[in-house]
């Protein structure tokens, strides 16, 4: 049995993990796994490219006004995840890509926004004048900078197995930051805390 079929089967019996992993790197001290095939990456970036979605003016920020204006009582974490995702679906189909694209830019987009609900604690309303509190700026900083280094927001730590860390890592790590600072200036209308 290989290194990567005994860290499989490690991971469903001690984690639970159900579906397939790859052995995506590993050397003396770690383990990296990974969801995703090979390229998977690049693929990323390439389609994030192809829908514009990190410009100036922010399409998203745009986008979550839009919305805001049709629904003022949902939450703007909630109205900014559903215009983003139907900004990325939008501009897939327009721009001839794939659902399987949209779905790769629209799955970060969520994790993003469980950060977000995390973040803006308080659930502001869309319709209703807000400014970010003290705690949730708080909040603001601690999740930034966790999106850094060994202990990161997007890094998941299973343990040790034979001896090695065995760590999942999402390759969009930067997508989601970027992400991230216009969900906050969407929701907000300020810009993010430094």
């Amino acid at each position: 049995m290989t290194t990567e079929e005994r860290l499989c089967r490690w991971l469903a019996e001690q984690h639970g993990l159900a579906g397939p992993r790859r052995l995506a790197r590993e050397d003396a001290d770690r383990l990296l796994i990974s969801k995703f095939p090979p390229g998977f990456i690049a693929r990323v970036g390439e389609t994030v490219e192809a829908l514009d979605l990190l410009g100036n003016p922010d399409p998203l920020a745009a986008a979550t006004a839009a919305r805001a204006r049709r629904h003022p009582r949902e939450s703007r974490v909630e109205g900014w995840h559903a215009a983003a995702c139907e900004l990325v679906r939008e501009r897939a189909a327009a721009r001839g890509l794939t659902a399987e694209d949209a779905e790769l830019v629209t799955a970060g987009i969520d994790s993003v926004a469980t950060v977000m609900r995390a973040v803006l604690w308080s659930d502001p309303a869309a319709g209703e004048p807000y400014e970010p509190g003290a705690g949730e700026r708080d909040a603001w900083r601690d999740a930034i900078a966790r999106t850094e280094g060994a202990g990161d927001l997007f890094t998941r730590h299973y343990g040790a197995f034979e001896g090695r860390a065995v760590v999942a890592h999402c390759p969009g790590t930067p997508y989601a930051r970027a992400l991230l600072e216009s969900a906050w200036r969407a929701c907000t209308g300020t810009p993010p805390p430094a």
